[in-house]
């Protein structure tokens, strides 16, 4: 981009001399500018060339553009300041969540590695043994009163 801000210049540079190279004699000329306020009549500024006065305009003309884009890169500077103040402050609470999930996890498969070791030590083994199933009479009681009245009456 500082490359071809350059040449652009470097055109407009180029441009400016070669029309005041072919206009000479126009440039050369004295000439007097004459400026009335209404306030003080007798001040005269000197007969200068008029290459000059087109100089200093484009030079004065230069300064206020320069001037005017002022503002804004101090808005800018200001603005570029806080978004890279909220930037580091981002960048320090992830770094913070990234410890604090890393601890968890930690945490987590500590627990987990505890878990599978008590589920393995305390697993009973029930055995079966015989080839039917033993009922508990205190179950059919509850289940069923109605059976077991009419195995009362039965009896």
């Amino acid at each position: 981009m500082k490359k071809a801000t350059l040449i652009v210049w470097v055109i407009i540079l180029g441009i400016i001399a070669l029309v005041i190279f072919q206009n000479q004699t126009f440039f050369m000329t004295h000439h007097a500018l004459r400026l009335d306020l209404g306030v003080v009549s007798g001040v005269l500024p000197p007969n200068l060339p008029i290459a000059v006065v087109f100089i200093f305009f484009f030079f004065c003309g230069l300064v206020i553009a320069y001037l005017f884009g002022l503002s804004t890169r101090f808005k800018a500077r200001r603005t570029i300041k806080k978004l890279n103040a909220t930037i580091t402050s981002h960048k320090d609470e992830v770094a913070e969540l990234q410890r604090e999930l890393n601890t968890l996890k930690e945490k987590e498969t500590t627990a987990v590695q505890q878990a599978t070791k008590i589920q393995t030590g305390t697993d009973e083994i029930i055995e079966l043994t015989g080839d039917r199933l033993v009922e508990n009479p205190a179950d059919q009681q509850d289940a069923n009163p109605t059976k077991d009245s009419k195995d009362k009456k039965s009896k």
